[in-house]
């Protein structure tokens, strides 16, 4: 859809929100919003009931925005206002909508559209940070892999080194990652909330979990396996003594950040704590 309409078509501020939202949460959790406004049980949605689906995912993201103190904030509260007053009077159908509702708003949106919908649009992100680093070649390398995971972290210069060279260290051989593989894990980390639930049912005492143990709690959560290899980088990445355990703590507490994109809530900073976080930033893109 986006590919055709290229820079043509219109969208509210709230559908920025929900598909946002998209690239974050896993498929249960629309699925169980789907269900709740399903009162036939044919797991579909008409315009009116969706756009309420649409305005609760996005609340809780435009809560944060508005809270942060970004220029996506001060957009976002601009952008609110005309979105609310154009939506109230039914003055405009959003490209989105008559993509899923037609023209005229009268057809009814299958859950299983709206789900081929959200892989579309998850792939297509996730291509486009995938192909940044590959240059075109089918894989990217381990360090590479890396990067993307700490690039939206708010870790300092010292602790982003220190991850990138415990993983050279470690690494016998590169094999490289696969974009398969890459979608896999990407799409693990919207259960992330799930697995952090797992993991302390799991480990009552929180500690340290095997690479056995990731992947069980990864399978429960997804009801997909991941490939040994990527779960080997990822303890490469993570695994500070050696042991082969990993703080899922720590790594969740991490992978939260890559997971926010950016959009996390962050304190405005000046003087010296501003020049040094973007010099930090910088330093991140161009390794």
């Amino acid at each position: 859809m986006f590919r055709e309409i290229y820079d043509k078509g219109i969208m509210s501020y709230t559908e920025y929100l929900f598909l946002l939202s998209i690239l974050t949460k896993p498929q249960t959790g629309f699925h169980i919003a789907f269900n709740m406004f399903d009162t036939d049980g044919n797991e579909r949605v008409d315009k009116q009931e969706f756009l309420v689906l649409e305005s609760i995912f996005s609340t809780a993201r435009r809560e944060r925005l508005q809270r942060s103190d970004t220029p996506a904030a001060s957009a976002g509260a601009e952008s609110e206002v005309l979105d609310d007053s154009l939506q109230k009077k039914h003055q405009v159908d959003t490209t989105l909508l008559v993509h899923f509702f037609g023209q005229k708003g009268k057809q009814d949106l299958k859950f299983e559209d709206f789900k081929m919908f959200m892989e579309n649009l998850q792939t297509e992100v996730l291509e486009i940070e995938f192909n940044e680093f590959s240059k075109g070649l089918p894989t990217i390398s381990e360090l590479d892999f890396a990067k993307i995971l700490l690039r939206y972290t708010h870790l300092q210069a010292d602790q982003y080194e220190m991850y990138l060279e415990r993983l050279i260290d470690k690494l016998s051989e590169e094999k490289g990652i696969s974009f398969s593989e890459f979608k896999s894990f990407c799409q693990f980390l919207n259960t992330l909330d799930d697995f952090g639930i797992a993991m302390r049912m799991y480990t009552l005492a929180e500690q340290p979990i095997s690479k056995d143990e990731f992947h069980r709690a990864v399978q429960i959560c997804t009801g997909h396996s991941l490939s040994e290899h990527i779960v080997s980088t990822v303890y490469n990445i993570f695994d500070d003594d050696g042991d082969g355990a990993l703080s899922y703590k720590e790594f969740i507490a991490i992978m939260k950040d890559r997971l926010h994109r950016g959009f996390k809530h962050n304190l405005r900073s000046e003087g010296w704590e501003a020049f040094r976080h973007c010099v930090k930033a910088e330093m991140k893109e161009t390794k």
